[in-house]
C-alpha cells in the first residue's frame, strides 16, 4: 500500500464498544473496559466513549466532580464560559451539580480510523483546555 491510497472507511454498522475498545488499544490508549462494559481512556482523567444511534454517533464524555465550596450559579458561569469560548466541547452541569464535557463524531456515510483517533485527541485537548480556564476551582 502506498501513502496515497485512502484509508478504509468504517461505518456505523462496524462501531460498537468491542471495535472501539480494539481501535484505542491499537493506538496505544491507556484504554480499559469499565464495570458496566463502556469503554473507558485514561488520560490524567477519565474519557468515556460510547457508540450511540447504532453507530451514527460517537460520544466522548469526560465527568468531574464539583467543588462543594462553590454553588450552583458559579458553576453555571464556568460551563457557560467555557461553552461560549471552546467550541468543540460542549460543557454542563449534571443533575448532582457535577461538571461534565461532551462531543459526538458523526460516523454516518463513513470515517477513518485516522478521525476517531484525531477526534478523540482534540476532544481532549479541549477538556484539558476547560480545566485549565478553572481559575477558581470550581472542579474539586
Amino acid at each position: 500500500m502506498t501513502g496515497n491510497q485512502p484509508e478504509e472507511l468504517i461505518y456505523p454498522a462496524h462501531v460498537n464498544q468491542k471495535w472501539l475498545f480494539q481501535l484505542y488499544n491499537d493506538a496505544y490508549f491507556d484504554v480499559k473496559l469499565d464495570s458496566d462494559g463502556d469503554v473507558c481512556l485514561r488520560q490524567g482523567f477519565q474519557v468515556w466513549v460510547f457508540p450511540i444511534r447504532e453507530g451514527e454517533q460517537i460520544r466522548f464524555m469526560s465527568q468531574f466532580r464539583a467543588n462543594p465550596e462553590h454553588d450552583l450559579a458559579d458553576r453555571l458561569l464556568y460551563v457557560n464560559r467555557i461553552n461560549d469560548e471552546l467550541h468543540i466541547v460542549r460543557s454542563y452541569v449534571d443533575r448532582s451539580g457535577d461538571i461534565g464535557f461532551d462531543g459526538y463524531l458523526v460516523v454516518s456515510g463513513g470515517v477513518t480510523r485516522r478521525n476517531i483517533i484525531f477526534a478523540t485527541r482534540t476532544f481532549i485537548d479541549h477538556v484539558r483546555a476547560a480545566l485549565a480556564k478553572d481559575e477558581t476551582d470550581v472542579i474539586a
